[in-house]
This record gives structure tokens, sequence and C-alpha cells, in this order.
């Protein structure tokens, strides 16, 4: 499905939906859909810092390789006179706002889940607490309704049904509607028969 049909779909904003598409074409590294989609945001009005936004979020996600070729995109398709810094909460407010909103997305499984990180390292524990979630995704660059859409499409294109569904209720609760989140699934799977099919699988895990 072609990224102008995709604009033209209702039931989620085409700004969301030009980033949950990036964010996509990014972990698939499919480079000239991102660089459409970078030209189509601007052209649009979007900020390029929701674009900047977006990629510091796909280093969680995608990795630094993809990212970095993801910030040349941007910088081809969007150049600036001085590269943007900053943005981010002060360091001294990272840990709380991290496990705040750690806690927020997995609501009950809060303890569960960061016990399960702690158990495999006590590295990866304090990376996701304090990296991950207080660093990256507390940044007020972009709401956390924005974000957990954004993960939610993340997570399907990487096909991570335990992340996605953890993600799908975090977006829940941050006011997202299931007929939003089959949006974000349209997405990324495509409205042909076969993408209806995923959209559906993937939406009956949020429902179970």
């Amino acid at each position: 499905m072609v990224l102008g049909e995709l604009l033209e779909r209702p039931g989620l904003a085409p700004g969301n939906r030009l980033l949950v598409h990036g964010m996509a074409s990014i972990w698939r590294g499919a480079w000239p859909e991102l660089h459409e989609a970078v030209a189509v945001g601007r052209a649009r009005g979007l900020p390029r810092a929701d674009f900047e936004e977006l990629l510091l979020q796909a280093v969680l996600f995608c990795g630094f390789p993809r990212v970095v070729t993801a910030f040349e995109t941007l910088a081809e398709v969007w150049p600036v006179a001085e590269p943007p810094a900053g943005g981010g909460l002060p360091p001294a407010e990272r840990g709380t706002a991290g496990r705040q909103l750690f806690a927020a997305i997995y609501g009950k499984n809060d303890a569960a889940v960061r016990g399960m990180l702690q158990r495999h390292h006590g590295e990866l524990h304090d990376f996701v607490l304090e990296a991950a979630y207080g660093r990256i995704l507390a940044r007020p660059g972009l709401s956390p309704h924005v974000r957990e859409l954004v993960a939610v499409g993340a997570l399907a294109a990487m096909r991570q049904q335990r992340q996605f569904v953890a993600h799908a209720r975090g977006a829940l609760h941050f006011g997202s509607s299931l007929a939003e989140l089959r949006e974000v699934l349209v997405t990324v799977f495509g409205a042909e028969p076969q993408g209806t099919a995923e959209v559906e699988a993937w939406l009956q895990l949020v429902r179970r």
C-alpha cells in the first residue's frame, strides 16, 4: 500500500502514521521509504524535531547501525545549519521519570518485568530503566501516547509478540483506542488480504 493511500485512511493522525511508517522503514532498512516519509512530513509541516525524536527512539528498537543511516537520510532530505542537541530531561530527573513511565506502561506487571530484567542481568535492568526509559522514552519531544504507538508498530514489524502486547496495553493506557492500534498495524502490514489477516491476528493478542 503506497504511503499516499495510507495517509488518506481515517483512524490515525497522518503525522503519527508517518512516524509509525518511518520506524518500520528503519527496522526493515527500507531507506527509500524513510526518505519518502521524511519528505512528506516536511511538505505537510510536521516538525523536523518529531523525526529527530523518532530516530532517537529507534536506537532502542533498531540499533545504532540502522539509526546512523536513518540520520543520514534525515540530513539528506531535511538539512539544517546546526545539528540538533539536547531536549532530554535533566540528568537528575531521568531515573525517576524512567521508573514512572515504565510502571505506567506495564501496570500490575511492573515489578514482575523489572524482576525478569534483573534476573537476566543487572546492567540490562539498569539500562532499560535509566537509559531507554529515563533518557529516551521520557523525553518530552513526543507524548507517551505517540511513543507507544510507534513502539507498537516497531514491535509488530519485528514480530516480538510479548513486547507488542505490553506496549499495546501501554498505548491504551495513554489514550489510544483499538481502532487506532488497528491502523498502526495496517501501516506496518498493509490493507491487502494477507495484511488484513495479520492485522487481526495481532489485535487478537491484545484482546486476550
